[in-house]
């Protein structure tokens, strides 16, 4: 069975400054990959789809955000010009709004025989992290409420995926992801950088004075999380911040940028001191990262980046969530 994957919307950045260790990162997937669609098909569900004949048709069964998948059943043949969209379990849990995020599993159907194409979630690994708003799935789940089992029916690209027909997509909403580290704060070393939030979670990062850097990469745990640990490969979801150890200017955030952003944890995809420092930190922790210039960039830092050659660089990581 090919494997399905949603793109998160506005979570995969073009270009990752100061973090690559090649090209960017971010979540990929097979041809049947799902995405966020922008094409004009997409535009359809900008509005709130209403329930229809066809989502209406499709006979759910099984506990909601279980690790079983749900039983569907519907005949062959199912058909929606614009999306349709049926709430089948009504959660009772806080509405989603534009520029949120979401944990979501799924499985997809074809609609036009009802063959399986893929689940996520469920019995397939970890929800995925999906923003809310914009076009194709995001905008169905601006219509939803967190504990929300969703049936929604139509084209696969009006709904964000591009496996191409008409598709069937059975949703649970499982859960909201925070945009900052929700862990419990811990003593900081003061040999260390010292790390203070701003009201929405953005850190400031103070250079302590006189102090060289670490001769080896230092991690800190500056807020202690009680989730899931990540493992190297993971596809995470975090809120980072860059600075050089020397004089702390910053070259990197996702705070700059305005949300947070995915990254494969594997030193093919990022430096080696980020990896060091997230592999085994629980998800709702904040991190301290210290990584020496050989862990970081060393002689050959990314053009255009404004980090020195040969500099030690600070990180300060929010995990939000991993999938």
């Amino acid at each position: 069975m090919k494997r399905l994957r949603l793109l998160p919307i506005a979570l995969v950045p073009a270009v990752v400054l100061g973090l690559a260790a090649c090209s960017g990162s971010g979540s990929s997937g097979s041809s049947a990959t799902p995405s966020a669609s922008s094409s004009a098909s997409a535009a359809a569900i900008r509005s709130c789809p209403k329930p229809g004949k066809s989502s209406e048709a499709v006979d759910v069964s099984g506990a909601f955000g279980g690790t079983t998948a749900p039983t569907v059943k519907f005949d062959a043949g199912l058909s929606a010009s614009k999306p349709q969209a049926s709430t089948v379990v009504q959660g009772k849990g806080t509405a989603l709004k534009d520029g949120e995020f979401a944990q979501v599993s799924y499985s997809v159907y074809q609609a036009s025989d009802a063959k399986k194409l893929g689940t996520v979630g469920f019995d397939t690994g970890n929800p995925q992290v999906l923003s809310v708003g914009g076009a194709g799935f995001g905008a169905l789940l601006a219509c939803a409420n967190i504990g929300d089992r969703v049936v929604a029916v139509g084209q696969s690209s009006a709904l964000g995926f591009n496996t191409g027909g008409e598709i069937v997509v059975v949703a649970d909403v499982i859960a909201q992801t925070p945009t900052k580290a929700n862990g419990t704060p811990q003593p900081q070393d003061p040999k260390l950088p010292t790390v203070k939030d701003k009201a929405d979670g953005e850190p400031e990062i103070t250079i302590p004075s006189g102090v060289p850097a670490p001769s080896k990469t230092a991690v800190e745990v500056l807020k202690q999380g009680s989730g899931a640990a990540i493992a190297e490969g993971d596809t995470a979801l975090v809120q980072y911040k860059g600075v050089v150890y020397d004089g702390g200017k910053e070259f990197d955030s996702s705070w700059s940028k305005g949300a947070p952003t995915t990254f494969t944890i594997s030193e093919g995809s990022l430096i080696k001191g980020f990896v060091t420092g997230l592999v085994g930190q629980k998800i709702g922790s904040q991190v301290l990262i210290v990584a020496t210039a050989e862990d970081a960039y060393g002689a050959n830092p990314p053009e255009g980046s404004d980090i020195p050659k040969n500099a030690p660089l600070v990180f300060v990581v929010d995990i939000l969530a991993k999938s």
